[in-house]
Parts: C-alpha cells; sequence; structure tokens
C-alpha cells in the first residue's frame, strides 16, 4: 500500500502574494471549480443556480451556489422552490454565498426570511512553485485513495459511521489524481490532508494535526508533501478553504505563502419542520 515518502522541506521558496483583488467572474470561476474537487450525490440546475445535496453532510455538498439569473421568475419564487427542495430531503435549506453571488440583493433577501449566517470561509491560493517549504523535517507518507488510507484519514475525528461514508463516497467520485497525505510520530498518526489534482490545480483538504502534536510542524509538513506530490503531476496552483476563526491555521498557510483572494459564507435556514442535518462540518 505504501508508495513513497517525501520530505517537507528544502529550498526556503519566498512568500509571494498571488493577486491583491479578484473580479467578480473570477470568484464564480473558483467557486465552480471548487466545487468540482468536492462532488455531491445530487446536482440540479435550477434556472442558473446549481443545487448540491449529498444526504446532509457537509454543506459544502448540501447548498446552492447562485450565480446567473433567475430567468424571468423572482428572487422570491427561487428561494421558496430551494426552501422546498432541501425540505423534501430532510436537510435545512443552505446557500453558499460571496459578494459575487446573483441576483444583487440576495443575501439581504435570504436575511429576511430567517436564514442565518455560518462559518465565514477563506478561500486561498498559491503558486505550487513559490510555497515556503524549509524546516522542519518531518516525514510524510503519501498513499493512493484506499479503503485502508481512508480508514486513516477519517482516524479520531469523531465522526458517526453515516458522515464518514458519505464522505467517503464525495471522495471516491472526486475524478483527477488524488492521494491521502499522512505523518506518524513514533509509530502514532500525528497528522492527515487530501490532496486532489484536476488540470493545473492542487485543493488541499481536510488538513489536520491531532491536537498532542500540535505545534511540531506536521500540518506545514503534510502541506509541503501533497505540493511536491501535485507538482510532479504537473500542477502549478494551489488552494485551500480555511474558517475565518482558525487564526493558527491561516498564519500557518500564509506564511507559506497562500493569500486569500475572497471569503464566502453559508446562509441556513435551520429548525424548518421535516429538516434534518448530521453535520455542521464545512
Amino acid at each position: 500500500m505504501f508508495e513513497r515518502s517525501v520530505y517537507a522541506s528544502g529550498n526556503n521558496r519566498k512568500l509571494v502574494l498571488l493577486q491583491s483583488m479578484v473580479s467578480e467572474s473570477e470568484i464564480a470561476e473558483y467557486e465552480l471549480m471548487a466545487s468540482d474537487f468536492w462532488p455531491a450525490k445530487e446536482v440540479h440546475m435550477y434556472r442558473r443556480w446549481i443545487l448540491f445535496w449529498d444526504n446532509g453532510i457537509t454543506w459544502r455538498a448540501n447548498s446552492v451556489l447562485p450565480y446567473g439569473g433567475l430567468d424571468g421568475i423572482t428572487l422570491d419564487e427561487a428561494i421558496e422552490y430551494v426552501i422546498e427542495f432541501y425540505q423534501t430531503r430532510r436537510t435545512p435549506p443552505a446557500f453558499k454565498l460571496t459578494d459575487a453571488c446573483r441576483p444583487e440583493g440576495l443575501d439581504a433577501a435570504l436575511t429576511q426570511k430567517g436564514f442565518t449566517k455560518h462559518m465565514i470561509t477563506l478561500f486561498q491560493t498559491a503558486q505550487i512553485g513559490e510555497i515556503s517549504c524549509s524546516i522542519p523535517r518531518i516525514e510524510v507518507d503519501i498513499f493512493q485513495v484506499t479503503e485502508q488510507s481512508l480508514t486513516d484519514l477519517f482516524y479520531k475525528t469523531g465522526f458517526e459511521k453515516k458522515m464518514i461514508d458519505v464522505r467517503r463516497g464525495i471522495i471516491e467520485r472526486i475524478e483527477g489524481h488524488k492521494c491521502i497525505a499522512r505523518v506518524k510520530i513514533h509509530g502514532n498518526i500525528a497528522g492527515l490532508g487530501l490532496g486532489v489534482v484536476q488540470d493545473e490545480w492542487l485543493g488541499l483538504f481536510s488538513i489536520r494535526t491531532l491536537p498532542e502534536y500540535r505545534g511540531k510542524g506536521v500540518a506545514w509538513s503534510v502541506t509541503c508533501a501533497l505540493a511536491i506530490w501535485a507538482e510532479d503531476l504537473g500542477a502549478k496552483n494551489a488552494f485551500l478553504q480555511v474558517e475565518a476563526e482558525n487564526k493558527p491555521a491561516i498564519a500557518l498557510y500564509e506564511s507559506m505563502g497562500f493569500e486569500t483572494l475572497y471569503e464566502y459564507w453559508y446562509r441556513i435556514l435551520e429548525n424548518e419542520p421535516g429538516s434534518h442535518i448530521t453535520s455542521t462540518h464545512c
């Protein structure tokens, strides 16, 4: 099962800022790209909105991407359609929003209808050739996505079986190259992460360090190892999504050369009759 080891260390690549601003059309393109990296079980088009659903596990796979016009219907009618769509699937209606969403006034309209704001998240990118990789030297094992490596990925997450099964399904549906990076310290799993390469982009997901190993450069090493793996496959850019409240992770990624291009957030209609959500993780 083991394929190779890499060392996340080396050439002190300098920190760079990729961009200072992005246009609304670019934000929409990034959001559509990111949705391909985390494919939901069901994808529905409603006018020019995209509705995702996957058993209520992860908001990214159970929310609306609204990046187009409504073709003659009112905003209120469109929102009511979304509410009914998710209610019939016993999942709280949710929108994944940015400043580029359409039509204008959507966020305010959702607020008026009782949708509450959750999980402000930063979308960060870096050029892979400029990601800073220096000490410490921690060996990172790179594995293909298999039953065993997925079991490792969910090690000590505390997720219920359904939550793990749905996430497995999402990862198995991902197209392109994918791998799981793992750090062991004294024989124990210390950190993990999922890397996905599509075209020239690396998507970084589920990067975490177990609490007892924090402060040892584990997440840094996992990120670097995935960048090295992706660069070997021809990837030139990397992106990740990190919650705005996670200050340590943001500081880490910025020190490595990642820059925030924009932020997104969710508007969620909670406590809807018949709705049930199993996971609030993004």
